[in-house]
C-alpha cells in the first residue's frame, strides 16, 4: 500500500469499487452524444475526460471504438489507467496524463490534444465539484470551451443542493474482482447557512477492503463545492460554454423532474 489516504490508497481499490455500472453510465453519454450529433462515427471521435481516475470509461469507450484521452491530479490513479490501457483494435488514440482541472491545455498539447480538437468530453459522479471556488469552476469550463470542437459537447454529472431542504445523507458503494471485495461507506453533511462553510458539503468516507488475508479499513474526509440550480446557471452564463439539456443518470431528458443527480450537458459555442 501507498501513503495515499482513503479511496486512493490504492488505485486498484478505487478501480474495483467504481467499475460496476460502467458500461450503463457510457451507454447515457452515448444517449446524450446522439441527440448531438444523430450520426456519430466511433471511430473518428475523441472523447475526453477530465479528473478520469483510474480510466475506467475511457477504456470501455476505447474498446467501442472511440479515441480517448484523459488526465487527473493523482500521479498513481494515471499510473494504472496506463497499465490498464492495453492496445485494443480500431482505436490507436489513447492518452492519459497527470493535471490539474484549471490548468491542462498546455499538457493536453503534448498527448496530441490541441485546442478545438475534442469532440465530446465527459466529467461525472459529482468530480467537478471537487474544485473549491466558483471562479475556479469558471477557469475550468472556460480551458474546456477551448479544447473542444465548436459544437461539440461537455457532459458533467453533478448533484444540485437545495438549500431550503439541508439534512445529512449516507450512500453506500460496493465492488468485487475475484477474492478481493470493496465497500465504501460515505456520509454528506450538508453546507451550514451563515457560515464560512454555507456553500461546502462535508464527505467523510470508510473503507473496508476484504481480502482472503482479512480486512483493511481506511478513513477520508473532503469537501465537495454546492451549487443550486441557480448559481449553476449563473456559474455557466459566466463561462465560455452554454447549457443545452438536462438528462437523468441513464441519458432520458430530465424535463420537468428534480432528481439528485443529474447529467448536464454544455456546449461550445460556435464563436468561441
Amino acid at each position: 500500500m501507498s501513503d495515499r489516504q482513503g479511496l486512493y490508497t490504492d488505485p486498484m481499490i478505487y478501480d474495483i469499487l467504481y467499475s460496476p455500472g460502467t458500461a450503463a453510465e457510457v451507454k447515457a453519454f452515448e444517449r446524450v452524444e446522439a441527440i448531438f450529433s444523430p450520426t456519430p462515427l466511433r471511430e473518428h471521435r475523441i472523447w475526453f475526460e477530465p479528473a478520469c481516475g483510474t480510466g475506467r470509461y475511457l477504456r470501455l469507450a476505447h474498446g467501442r471504438g472511440r479515441r480517448t484521452a484523459g488526465f487527473d491530479l493523482d500521479a498513481g490513479q494515471i499510473e494504472y489507467a496506463i497499465k490498464r490501457a492495453a492496445p485494443q483494435k480500431g482505436a490507436s488514440f489513447q492518452h492519459y496524463f497527470q493535471a490539474d482541472m484549471r490548468n491542462f491545455r498546455q499538457a493536453s498539447s503534448q498527448v496530441g490534444l490541441q485546442d478545438g480538437s475534442v469532440d465530446f468530453a465527459f466529467n461525472p459522479v459529482n468530480s467537478i465539484r471537487h474544485l473549491e471556488r466558483d471562479e475556479h469552476m469558471v477557469e475550468h469550463l472556460n480551458q474546456m470551451a477551448a479544447i473542444l470542437k465548436p459544437g461539440a459537447l461537455y457532459v458533467v454529472g453533478i448533484s444540485l443542493t437545495d438549500y431550503d431542504w439541508l439534512f445529512p445523507e449516507e450512500d453506500l458503494w460496493q465492488g468485487a474482482r475475484g477474492r478481493c471485495k470493496v465497500s465504501q461507506l460515505i456520509n454528506f453533511l450538508p453546507p451550514e447557512p451563515g457560515t464560512a462553510r454555507a456553500r461546502i458539503e462535508t464527505a467523510i468516507s470508510h473503507l473496508t477492503v476484504t481480502r482472503p488475508r482479512g480486512e483493511e479499513h481506511y478513513d477520508d474526509a473532503y469537501d465537495l463545492r454546492t451549487y443550486d440550480a441557480a448559481q449553476w446557471r449563473q456559474l455557466i452564463a459566466h463561462s465560455k460554454l452554454k447549457l443545452v439539456g438536462s438528462f437523468d443518470a441513464l441519458g432520458q431528458p430530465l424535463g420537468e423532474r428534480a432528481l439528485p443527480y443529474q447529467l448536464e450537458a454544455l456546449m461550445r459555442e460556435q464563436d468561441c
